[in-house]
Parts: C-alpha cells; sequence; structure tokens
C-alpha cells in the first residue's frame, strides 16, 4: 500500500488539468502503461467553464495502489495548464 491514506482500491486525485482533452492525454499515457485511471468532473465543466475555479479542474484519478508508478509515469509529462495532486 501506498503511503496515501485509504485502501488501495481507493480513487485519488492525482492530477488537475484545465481541459478535458489534456486529461485524457494523461489517462491515455497511464492506461498504456497498464495504470486504470479515470477522469473526473470534465462534463460539469464543460456546461460551465467558470466551474473549474470552483471544483478544482478538470480530475485524474487513480487507484490508491497506482499513485508511485503514475507519479514516474506523469513526472516529465507536465505543461502550462497540468497541476499536479502530489
Amino acid at each position: 500500500m501506498s503511503s496515501h491514506h485509504g485502501t488501495d482500491d481507493d480513487l485519488v486525485t492525482i492530477a488537475r488539468f484545465s481541459s478535458a482533452i489534456e486529461a485524457h492525454l494523461a489517462r491515455t499515457k497511464l492506461e498504456s502503461e497498464g495504470i486504470q485511471a479515470f477522469v473526473a468532473d470534465e462534463h460539469m465543466i464543460a456546461i460551465n467553464p467558470i466551474y473549474d475555479l470552483a471544483l478544482g479542474g478538470v480530475k485524474l484519478q487513480i487507484k490508491n495502489s497506482d499513485v508511485e508508478r503514475a507519479r514516474k509515469s506523469l513526472g516529465d509529462s507536465s505543461n502550462g495548464s497540468f497541476r499536479s495532486s502530489f
């Protein structure tokens, strides 16, 4: 189990993005490495972009047990709109 709280199967937010497209690119990268990932809040922000600030961006979530692998995978993927949740 990683150092994060909760069980290995709990979902944790590992990154936040300003756009759903960037979140899905990161999700695809993780999934290509065998890490199941989910994008959260993309539809709420698409409905009203002002929600980006209120919700903290489009979230990329993974299982708690995959945090260390995902951190390594996304370490070099950050760009101007990527906000790490580590």
